[in-house]
């Protein structure tokens, strides 16, 4: 644990740097946060998540705002997830109670990661491994998203939509973390999204995310304000930095920090299941 005189200031460094990347890879930060509270600053793991969700409001809400006036935020795709993913989220806090959800996060945990080493992995053909996905994406009811702003378009079937995320959703109640960072390469890589529509999409259903879990948390007891201040400042301050940088870094450099941040995120599920273990 971080000295007394070292704490707060510790803890805001910590938070904004975690929310620069996670602002600009389209994750938050969340995932990355919560066990570092846990185990070095010894939060009880309620406090942690209590803290990490309220502070993820004005962060994702800061992120929104700016990428908005960039037009990369595409709303209408972003509603469309999080409505399934909402619905998922309630299946998997149910499915807990019957499935035993360890062996699944090792599962998933090294699906994330072969996920994240998909974005250094240039194939022969364009997207030939997601050629089924590709044509399951014609399927109708779909939509034909154009962005004026960008000169972009893409396809986003609503059978898609709807599996996407309710897998989010429901992975989300099974272990206890956002599914945010799996909604960033499935835009990539199924939707066809360009990825700097995708990682802001995914920051504004973060935002709506925190609003609905903080009200929750709150309710619960689980924000306690004076711990959650620090983690709050650092990662609004990480959004707003994370965003200028990000208008700087090209579409290849970008995908390749989302592989990143997939296999870290990865790194982290692993981690979490070894101490589980041992304490």
């Amino acid at each position: 644990m971080a000295s007394s005189e070292l704490f707060i200031p510790l803890l805001i460094i910590i938070s904004l740097l975690i929310s620069l990347f996670g602002s600009i890879v389209g994750f938050g930060g969340g995932i990355f946060i919560v066990p570092i509270l846990i185990t070095f600053f010894n939060y009880p793991l309620d406090a942690a998540v209590g803290a990490t969700m309220v502070s993820l409001i004005p962060a994702a809400f800061m992120s929104t705002y700016f990428n908005q006036k960039e037009g990369n935020v595409d709303f209408k795709m972003g509603i469309l997830l999080e409505l399934p993913t909402m619905v998922g989220v309630v299946l998997g806090s149910i499915l807990l109670s019957y499935i035993s959800a360890q062996r699944l996060e090792i599962v998933f945990a090294m699906m994330v990661f072969i996920i994240g080493l998909s974005f250094f992995i240039t194939p022969k053909k364009k997207d030939q491994n997601l050629r089924m996905f590709y044509k399951l994406n014609k399927l109708k009811p779909r939509f034909i998203i154009k962005n004026e702003k960008k000169n972009v378009a893409y396809r986003a079937s609503l059978y898609m939509i709807s599996f996407f995320g309710l897998l989010a959703g429901t992975l989300a109640g099974l272990f206890g973390m956002g599914g945010g960072f799996m909604k960033t390469p499935v835009m990539i890589k199924v939707f066809r999204m360009p990825a700097k529509i995708a990682t802001s999409t995914a920051l504004f259903m973060i935002f709506i995310t925190s609003i609905t879990g903080s009200i929750s948390h709150y309710y619960q007891g689980h924000i306690y304000f004076e711990k959650a201040w620090p983690v709050m400042l650092g990662f609004t301050m990480g959004a707003i930095v994370g965003h200028r940088m990000n208008t700087h870094i090209k579409v290849e450099t970008l995908e390749k920090l989302i592989g990143v941040a997939l296999t870290l995120a990865a790194m982290v599920m692993l981690f979490n299941l070894l101490l589980n273990r041992l304490f």
